[in-house]
């Protein structure tokens, strides 16, 4: 199922037994994940964490198998970036079912290694143990697609009004603004006004609001783009300290938006972004992603995407030595040229 599905769910107060959430959204299969288990604790069930490399399958099975010294049923919650075998995930919703007791939840990140086509190719298999048949029994898998506008402006208010924060639907839009529109660093951001008591205003949002990661990098981009001096702001950047995986994936991800806006103007005279990208842009951000999207030709987009999937594979094998967002941008320059 989907995200509104799940919603629906969730509004009803429908019990889950087990479900895998995954996804393109980090954010929302660790947002839903937290929220269904929370709910399942509330009944007095024994929480039993596995997280990434801690994962055990005999530990994991035994929790349901042995049952709580205290009688509760347990809950286990994990969190994977690695593939579980199905047989094991079968075992383990067979046992939670064939005893009546027990739930089950289990959020699937993509890996930094692994492509966004690896990550589905094992986000299926790893489905396949919680079929649409199993629903009777309440077992349930859900997929979750990038925010768009609507479901992070609705999530962001709902942190708001839990954290007691008095702001406007117009300033935590602000808030998204500037985060670039990722709904995990908008969230982290909007923590900081817990120590506010009045409402928070727009000056209080452009006085101590700071965008992180994707922001600035982007200004660097824009810069590469326009063909102008970007060594002064590279070397603030630098000066933070990056990961160069993630770094990649966000030039990556910035370039791919840039390409798709490219190809929708070359094929239909114009771009939307909620064609584009399935959610609407300030109108200034929208006018600026379309200006970049043509400066580039389809001959150049082939070839930043081969100079950044290159720079890739050396980062994986370790031969970068950290010189390699500069090498990468400077051949991108090249092609600029």
């Amino acid at each position: 199922m989907y995200k509104k599905e799940l919603d629906a769910k969730l509004a009803k107060q429908e019990e889950i037994r087990a479900i895998l959430l995954y996804g393109e959204s980090s954010f929302l299969i660790g947002y839903y994940g937290e929220k269904i288990a929370q709910t399942i604790l509330t009944k007095g069930c024994e929480k039993n964490s596995f997280y990434f490399n801690a994962f055990d399958f005999q530990s994991a099975l035994s929790c349901f198998s042995q049952g709580s010294l205290f009688g509760d049923e347990a809950l286990v919650w994990i969190k994977i970036d690695k593939k579980i075998p199905k047989k094991q995930l079968d075992t383990l919703i067979q046992s939670l079912l064939q005893n009546g007791a027990g739930y089950l939840v289990v959020e699937f990140y993509p890996a930094e290694n692994k492509s966004a086509s690896e990550y589905m190719t094992d986000a299926r298999a790893m489905s396949a143990s919680f079929p649409a048949k199993n629903a009777k029994e309440k077992v349930f898998e859900a997929r979750f697609f990038a925010p768009n506008l609507n479901e992070a402006m609705a999530i962001l208010k709902e942190y708001a009004q839990n954290l007691k924060i008095q702001i406007s639907d117009f300033n935590l839009h602000k808030i998204l603004e500037q985060q670039n529109f990722d709904l995990g660093l908008s969230v982290a951001e909007l923590r900081k006004y817990t120590i506010f008591d009045q409402e928070i205003s727009a000056e209080m949002v452009e006085g101590l609001g700071y965008g992180l990661g994707s922001v600035k990098l982007e200004e660097i981009l824009e810069s590469l783009l326009l063909k102008k001096p970007y060594f002064d702001k590279l070397s603030q950047f630098l000066e933070q300290g990056f990961e160069e995986v993630p770094l990649i994936n966000e030039i990556q991800k910035y370039f791919f938006v840039l390409f798709l806006f490219s190809s929708h103007i070359r094929i239909y005279g114009e771009a939307s972004s909620q064609d584009v990208l399935g959610y609407k842009l300030p109108p200034m951000l929208l006018e600026q992603k379309k200006r970049f999207a043509i400066l580039l030709k389809e001959s150049q987009y082939e070839s930043v995407f081969s100079i950044l999937n290159a720079w890739r594979e050396d980062s994986l094998k370790g031969a970068n030595k950290g010189n390699g967002l500069l090498s990468a941008l400077m051949k991108i320059q090249a092609i600029l040229r």
